[in-house]
């Protein structure tokens, strides 16, 4: 998600200090609650701070002491945790094998009462972490999912195998409870099946099918430019 935010971009090439226009498609860090603290070395993976995953989990329960309130709070927020355009978090859903959420509504004033309708939900322990969230206030963003009604505020998404496009399996008007809207997130959660991938396949077929996702920012991993370039390569040798 980072190359289609330049403001992103930015911060991570902070992160990393790596110079301008160089950023690699993975990077690494554990900050602080303020989102600024740096409490980890960086890189572009955990093995650049830790040396395997049992350092990793007793160095993470070693900071989480230092913070006691951020631990405590552990399942509370004032904001769902959304992707900024529902493209994107459609594409994320994909990669994350996961179902997306999209909130919709008219307006702001209105997207954010339907918003606060799943912010409890979205933070509890059931379902922190099981679903990728997206809203929007325009009925076009909704293009890619099949199935979406008109009138509908919330969309529960099974993704497509690229993330070009998302069958709705279900909804719900604005009006829905907290309890209507519990049991449609339960029910989607227990029906949903995460896809097997091969990596390798997976490309291939997508670039077979003309799929390729532009990025806002180009991207500018070399090792990443540079596989992309041979596989093309290879693809086109007769």
């Amino acid at each position: 998600m980072t190359y289609q935010d330049k403001a992103e971009y930015d911060f991570m090439e902070n992160i990393l200090g790596v110079k301008p226009g160089t950023l690699p498609n993975t990077v690494f860090c554990i900050l602080g609650p303020d989102g600024k603290t740096r409490l980890s070395r960086s890189g572009r993976g955990p093995f650049f701070a830790y040396a395997n995953s049992a350092t990793m989990a007793a160095g993470m329960k070693f900071l989480a002491k230092e913070y006691p309130l951020a631990s405590k709070n552990v399942f509370t927020d004032t904001q769902l945790p959304t992707v900024n355009k529902i493209d994107v978090a459609l594409n994320v859903a994909a990669c994350d094998n996961r179902p997306l959420l999209v909130s919709v509504a008219a307006d702001k004033v209105q997207l954010a009462q339907v918003d606060s309708s799943l912010l409890k939900l979205a933070w509890s322990e059931e379902f922190a972490g099981q679903f990728v969230y997206s809203s929007t206030t325009e009925r076009k963003d909704l293009k890619p999912l099949a199935g979406a009604g008109d009138s509908s505020a919330i969309l529960i998404v099974e993704p497509g195998t690229y993330g070009v496009s998302g069958k709705v399996i279900g909804q719900l008007d604005a009006g829905a409870s907290a309890d209507e809207i519990q049991q449609a997130l339960a029910k989607a959660l227990k029906e949903f099946t995460p896809q097997v991938k091969s990596h390798k396949a997976h490309i291939q077929t997508g670039y077979n099918l003309g799929i390729e996702w532009e990025t806002i920012v180009p991207e500018s991993d070399a090792q990443s430019v540079r596989a992309k370039a041979a596989f093309k390569a290879r693809q086109a040798r007769p």
